[in-house]
């Protein structure tokens, strides 16, 4: 099954590997680079994943896209030191993390497969949501 895939990442090689990676699956990807575009391209495509770099995320992007159609996403990480950042990040909404900046297609996969698993198990509550 063909997905739409987000990915942002100002990072263009791992960018780049990914989005030959993807589209050799015949998935259908756009590659952006900042928090803005990222907002504009799921509003008006509704990808079925995003995967964008943990300082991006950091700004508020996962909880605006969230709001249109919940969807999938991987959180890329690439600083250690940041482990505050990216646990603020996957409380905002990430459903897996990958780190870079070594781009394997079997990490991403796996990283795709269990965001998509993780997103359908329900497991992580929607911040946004509304308390009954």
């Amino acid at each position: 099954m063909s997905m739409k895939v987000i990915i942002a990442d100002c990072d263009w090689r791992f960018a780049q590997d990914a989005v030959r990676f993807l589209e050799s699956h015949a998935h259908l990807v756009v590659q952006l680079h900042s928090g803005e575009e990222v907002v504009e391209a799921t509003r008006h495509w509704r990808p079925d994943l995003v995967v964008i770099a943990e300082e991006l995320a950091e700004t508020g992007i996962l909880e605006q896209i969230q709001s249109f159609v919940p969807r999938p996403a991987v959180l890329l990480v690439g600083w250690a030191d940041r482990c505050s950042n990216v646990w603020q990040a996957w409380q905002r909404g990430g459903d897996e993390l990958l780190m870079k900046p070594v781009f394997h297609s079997g990490e991403l996969h796996d990283a795709i497969v269990t965001a998509m698993k993780n997103a359908a198990a329900g497991s992580r509550p929607n911040p946004l949501a509304v308390p009954a």
